[in-house]
């Protein structure tokens, strides 16, 4: 009984923060996005599948009149608002599973101190099971989520 209590305290806990992540209104008033690819957990991916998966997201955030900046490697600091997918393909040896996480990143204020700092405030993912082709399959839940962020951005700053 203790275990059961304990088990859903977590899972109210866990959904408490996913609401958090996907507050929407968090992305009115974003004029412009910086973009990135994390694929560090995601070592099976080329520096040409890379940048497939770049031209897809930079495509889609373009078909949804989001303007994009050049990223500036050298001075991460700069590139805010930003957003940013990973690819986390770690479990994949023992699931057959693959996590899209597509997170925007923004300047926030701490209200118990007013400190600024950089956070996500808005997270979408995605956790998929690879076919034959993983990369096909990557792509193709990466085009969902975009289309997902591009809808859900555009309703926020209509």
């Amino acid at each position: 009984m203790r275990h059961l209590l304990c088990l859903l305290s977590l899972l109210v806990c866990l959904q408490f923060s996913l609401s958090a992540e996907e507050n929407a209104s968090h992305l009115r008033g974003i004029n412009f996005l910086y973009m990135n690819i994390d694929s560090s957990f995601a070592t099976e991916v080329t520096a040409m599948e890379r940048l497939d998966l770049s031209d897809i997201m930079e495509l889609q955030l373009r078909r949804g009149d989001i303007e994009l900046r050049s990223f500036i490697a050298n001075k991460p600091e700069l590139n805010v608002p930003l957003i940013e997918l990973s690819i986390d393909s770690s479990n994949r040896v023992s699931t057959g599973q693959f996590d899209l996480v597509l997170r925007v990143r923004d300047h926030v204020t701490i209200d118990r101190n007013k400190e600024k700092t950089v956070a996500t405030t808005f997270e979408l993912s995605r956790t998929a099971r690879a076919n034959a082709s993983e990369i096909d399959t990557i792509k193709a839940e990466l085009r969902e989520l975009m289309t997902a962020f591009v809808m859900i951005f555009r309703q926020e700053n209509l």
